[in-house]
């Protein structure tokens, strides 16, 4: 084939986009008002931010938050968990999820995706759900119940399902903090876990009959565990979850048990339970290898600095430690002047986003930090800015903070907890959600801002010839990339929202890309600064 004539008859568009603004900050939530439906939206923190089919969920919480009849509120109906919902981004939130009486905190909210029934057999087409999971403890009876919340998108309800009951006391016991999809690579059968407090890792099969879609079992696969776990994550065909210092990794089968796979416990730290050792816990691409590795946060205690490693497969079933950074330094140099005593971050996972202007894979994290010297704003110790640290693609850190510098007389902001990309279709932008009350009284103090790229839409990008072809357009099931000198670079796929979808390396003049993963929509393939825009079909 004649690489040159055959280019000239495609059609194919640059991705060169140029920004007009690179930060433009705007608040799109402030808690204490009532949404249209007249539900009072609230909170002393917003815990997480998805993005569940083009609209955007926060989860709010009312720790500390004087609305709440257990810190002296009046009004029993209100101060109790939400899951809150943004249409549009000139739309107001609306409440979409009551958690009810004595859920004080929607703990985890994540989308998830079911592919096998409770019998293992594969559905005709994935169940993408939200979920949400809390506990709620009963004085009277002294009892705790941990419930999950699965929605239906059809109808905008919420389902229930129990996962676990149990008896005071609460907090700690019962905190579930993340949830994850794993299919048992023994037995075939597809689980959501769950990991609840020190009771342990639960699991469940997805019923579509049942209300909540899920049914639990009821007793742990594994524990009770003396600290309640942080993270538990897929990477290298396993499943894993984090425990104080130790990392487990879950041995399949019809009877299943849990390793060891590494051990922070030789940095000769006490663990405190309330702030946790292994935080945020995330799979990423190795960079030695073509596998995956860990990023996470090491906060042991109240000497916590902020330390994030990266843990590399071994070879040999665990992992080698990477020192990356450590927060404490960072946030002295970005705060001239001060000095970091104690630093606590990776509430939820590193989230990995493509930058809409550089294209380059970064992750964030969010994290608190107390200081002294500087002369800077403080919130009770606390830096009173919302401060994120940014990893770029070649593990070099840097702090940026929420709506720029903040003011002495400003609203403290101190805990950047959450973020996501838009899942709104006519903006380029980031949403930032957080607070961490830290026990103190903190009444409406839950925040959402969003950071605008203000860049130039995708529909808008003028066509010029590539060095590259791409067929089919649309395709259901493989691309074909052509080209005659660039084998040996690497390819993206993105979404309409910029996030990293699949990526590979070509390794001749046409290589083959299978897509018969992804959902029918609108990608950018991308190799070095050219791109083409090409649609997925069933």
């Amino acid at each position: 084939m004649n690489f040159k004539k055959h280019i000239l008859n495609v059609v194919l568009i640059t991705s060169a986009i140029s920004p007009l603004n690179a930060q433009v900050w705007t608040k799109s939530f402030t808690a204490g008002s009532y949404d249209s439906n007249n539900k009072f939206l609230g909170g002393s923190e917003v815990l997480h931010l998805v993005d569940h089919k083009s609209t955007l969920f926060a989860s709010v919480g009312y720790w500390e938050d004087d609305n709440n009849i257990w810190y002296g509120g009046s009004n029993s109906s209100i101060g109790w968990g939400q899951i809150n919902r943004l249409d549009n981004p000139s739309a107001s939130w609306q409440q979409d999820l009551f958690l009810g009486a004595n859920f004080l905190r929607p703990e985890i909210l994540k989308q998830i995706i079911f592919t096998k029934d409770q019998f293992g057999s594969s559905l005709p087409s994935p169940d993408t759900v939200l979920i949400c999971a809390g506990y709620s403890p009963n004085y009277f009876t002294s009892q705790v119940v941990v419930k999950s919340f699965v929605r239906n998108d059809v109808n905008g309800t919420w389902g229930e399902s129990q996962i676990v009951q149990g008896s005071f006391p609460a907090g700690e016991k019962y905190s579930i903090r993340d949830i994850e999809i794993y299919v048992d690579q023994q037995t075939g059968l597809e689980y959501v876990f769950a990991t609840v407090g020190t009771q342990g890792i639960f699991k469940g099969k997805y019923n579509p009959a049942a209300p909540g879609k899920i049914d639990w079992i009821s007793t742990a696969e594994f524990g009770p565990l003396t600290i309640r776990p942080l993270g538990i994550e897929v990477a290298n065909g396993a499943l894993h979850f984090s425990s104080g210092s130790k990392l487990y990794r879950r041995i399949d089968g019809v009877s299943p048990s849990y390793v060891i796979d590494h051990d922070f416990s030789d940095l000769g730290a006490t663990i405190n339970s309330a702030v946790g050792g292994i935080r945020g816990l995330t799979t990423i691409d190795n960079p030695s290898g073509v596998d995956d590795a860990f990023l996470l946060m090491w906060c042991p205690n109240g000497q916590s600095q902020g330390t994030i490693y990266r843990l590399e497969p071994d070879g040999i079933g665990g992992f080698n430690r990477i020192y990356e950074t450590k927060l404490s330094l960072l946030t002295a140099n970005f705060l001239v002047g001060s000095s970091a005593s104690y630093v606590l971050g990776a509430y939820n996972e590193f989230y990995e986003y493509i930058d809409p202007i550089s294209y380059d894979t970064n992750h964030i994290i969010g994290f608190e930090v107390n200081i002294t010297g500087g002369g800077h704003p403080l919130w009770n110790g606390y830096y009173k800015g919302g401060l994120f640290a940014k990893r770029d693609q070649n593990g070099q850190y840097s702090i940026e903070e929420i709506n720029g510098t903040i003011g002495a007389s400003d609203t403290p902001l101190v805990a950047n907890r959450c973020y996501v990309k838009s899942p709104f279709s006519n903006e380029t932008a980031i949403y930032f959600g957080g607070f961490d009350p830290n026990s103190y009284t903190s009444t409406n103090m839950a925040w959402v801002y969003k950071k605008d790229y203000q860049v130039t839409a995708v529909d808008e990008i003028h066509a010029q010839e590539n060095s590259f072809i791409l067929y089919p357009n649309p395709a259901s099931n493989q691309l074909f990339i052509e080209s005659e000198i660039l084998e040996g670079s690497e390819f993206i796929i993105i979404n309409m929202l910029g996030k990293k979808v699949a990526s590979g390396r070509i390794n001749g003049q046409t290589e083959t890309v299978d897509i018969s993963s992804l959902p029918p929509n609108v990608y950018i393939l991308r190799i070095d600064n050219e791109a083409v825009k090409f649609v997925k079909t069933n």
